[in-house]
Formats: structure tokens, sequence, C-alpha cells
């Protein structure tokens, strides 16, 4: 509706590894100040539905969507009340977890909370240098979870790790900005072990008929405003803005998990639909 066709050059690994070098600094401000604070709680509830679906590879027990997967309304109130009692619980206890385009490390953090092992991967070092700085902060403090943490710097279509590496892989909001979604979706399969699991999270469209196009005007003009005023660079999230419009969403990611060969592929929209989680799982 706005914008341009995002061409090969615009999703280049090296491209994106520059641009997110030079909003890196700034840009979980950014999130949390576009989305009005939901950043936050989309991060919770995408870590708790992560730990779900680990329940499910320990069991064996595959399923193509999540139990109340229609639900938006208890999985927000889950992700506001839920999070101290389940990282009580350390649900990821053993597990070793891929967190594939893992920025700052937001998710990665929140993982080993949960009690995993988490190597972070990432194409932008400036994302990666972030993470560490935030890291060396909380194990300044005596955060014990952060010796659990690894980062790495590498290319999602290209992943360094050997085959059936992770009980578990992760990809929050880095799926869209790759050249080939599909193609990063089966180095994921790769490195999973039988019976693992992919989850990912990434912008949808809402329903309805005003929201969607209150959504669209929002990205075209709002998102790249404030994205400019706080980091300087407006360009680079005029290119999110149009990332997102031309993304497929759920519907669409279930689709490219069933051609990376993943099974039992799931969605499940949240937030309104402004978001959307999807798994799938590796054969046992």
């Amino acid at each position: 509706m706005f914008g341009f066709t995002l061409g090969e050059r615009e999703r280049d690994p090296q491209v994106q590894g520059r641009r997110f070098d030079r909003i890196a600094r700034r840009y979980d401000l950014v999130n949390a100040v576009a989305s009005l604070g939901c950043s936050v709680l989309w991060t919770r509830a995408f870590c708790q539905e992560a730990a779900r679906t680990a329940q499910d590879v320990r069991q064996n027990a595959p399923r193509g969507m999540w139990r109340g997967a229609h639900d938006d309304a208890k999985t927000m109130e889950s992700a506001l009340s839920g999070a101290a009692a389940l990282s009580a619980s350390q649900p990821l206890a053993g597990l070793r977890v891929l967190d594939v385009a893992c920025g700052t490390g937001d998710v990665t953090r929140a993982l080993a909370a949960l009690g995993a092992t988490v190597t972070g991967c990432d194409i932008s070092q400036g994302m990666l240098d972030c993470a560490r700085r935030r890291d060396a902060a909380l194990r300044a403090k005596g955060n014990a979870d952060i010796a659990r943490i690894d980062y790495r710097q590498g290319d999602a279509q290209a992943l360094e790790f050997p085959d059936a590496s992770f009980d578990l892989v992760t990809c929050c909001y880095g799926l869209r900005n790759m050249p080939s979604p599909t193609g990063a979706l089966a180095q994921m399969h790769r490195v999973l072990r039988p019976g693992g699991a992919v989850v990912t999270m990434d912008f949808d469209m809402p329903g309805g008929l005003l929201l969607p196009n209150l959504y669209r005007v929002y990205n075209a003009f709002v998102l790249p405003f404030i994205g400019g005023l706080l980091t300087g660079h407006p360009s680079d999230y005029q290119y999110l803005a149009d990332s997102i419009e031309q993304w497929p969403g759920r519907r669409g990611v279930v689709h490219m998990m069933q051609v990376a060969g993943l099974l039992h592929c799931g969605m499940k929209p949240i937030g309104r639909g402004f978001v959307s989680l999807n798994r799938g799982f590796a054969a046992a």
C-alpha cells in the first residue's frame, strides 16, 4: 500500500548487518516507544510459548496448534502475571537453545532465565556488542543465568553449527529480514535434534476493516518518524515499515515451515493480531 518493493540488495546479509549496526544502541528504546510498551509483553509471551513448546518436545508430543491457540486475552494476561513463576520453575533446564537473529539479547537472556543453555546468533556485530554489554552488567550484579549464554556472529542462511545441535530454535522478529526465509528455516531445521522445534514471532496484520489500514498508515509514517528521531536513521525504519507491509504473516510462515521440512506447523496471533507466533517440529 505504501513504500516500495524490497529488492535483493535491501535483504542482503551484509546490508542488513550494517543497517542494524547503525540502530543497535537505540533499537530496544524505539521498539518500546513505537509499540507503546507492548514489545516487552510480546517478548514475554513469546518466551512463555517457547517454554510450552519445549514441554511438547520433552514429551515427544508435537502439536500443530497450541492449547488455547486463539485465546489472545489469556496469552497476554499470562505475559503480564506469570513471568516470575515461570522463571522459578526453570522449564527449559537441560535444553540447548539457538536464538537466531538475537539482536540485543532480550530473548536470549529470557530463555536463559528459564534454565536453557542458549547460543545467540546475529548478523549484526553492533547488536551483539550491545547484548554482551548488557550481559556484563547483569553478571556484575550476580546474575548466574548469564553464564549459560554464548553469542556468535553469523548468517542465519548458513548456520555454522553441526546437524542436530539444539533442542529448540527461536527467532524473534528476524525471519522477515532474511533474503530467503524458507532457506533460513531449512537451516534451523537442520540444526534441530530429532523431535525438536522451531518457534518464531514476527509482525502480522490485525483483523477487521479499520485497524489494518490504521496500522499501515502508522507503519508508513509514524514508525519512520519515531525511529529517525531516536536514532538519526529514518531510512532504516522506512525499510522496517516496508518489510512489515510486504510480510505474508502467520499463514505464510506456516507454508514456509512446511516447505523447509518441518512438521505439525502451527500459528497463533497475539496482541490483537499485530504479532503472531509460529512453530514447527523436526521428525522424531
